[in-house]
């Protein structure tokens, strides 16, 4: 496994840090995640709150509830490349000296993982509404 490299910018370790307590973890190129249910662990709390007190394992969502849940963690598992994409611009920003190319080649990762965060979003919302509140079956 390769090390991932210490980045000037320490927002990006530290990031790093806190996506790792929802699952994130580096990956190398061509490795591929689809652990749902572990995944769904580490974020099923997420949509908890006072109308939903808990929320079912992943073996326990109806089909409908385990396709959207895919589809939100398929979201995260991008946003997390893209995030690595960006750091890996911004390294060699700073590695090899601003020029017109890199910071091109960062503003259109950072581009891409902007749209593939408001994805992501967009998918938590739609899981969400698929989850049963309090009460409901």
């Amino acid at each position: 496994m390769t090390a991932v490299p210490e980045l000037p910018n320490r927002l990006f370790s530290e990031g790093r840090s806190v996506l790792s307590k929802f699952g994130y973890r580096h990956l190398e190129d061509g490795e591929v995640r689809e652990d749902w249910a572990a995944m769904w662990e580490h974020l099923r709390s997420d949509f908890t709150d006072t109308h939903r007190l808990s929320v079912a394992s992943f073996d326990r969502l109806n089909a409908d509830q385990q396709a959207a849940a895919r589809e939100y963690m398929s979201r995260r598992l991008l946003a997390d490349r893209n995030l690595e994409r960006c750091e890996e611009w911004h390294v060699k920003m700073f590695a090899q000296g601003i020029n017109t190319d890199a910071v091109e080649r960062y503003s259109v990762a950072r581009d891409a993982y902007e749209e593939s965060v408001e994805a992501f979003g967009a998918a938590r919302e739609k899981l969400d509404i698929l989850l049963p509140r309090n009460g409901e079956m």
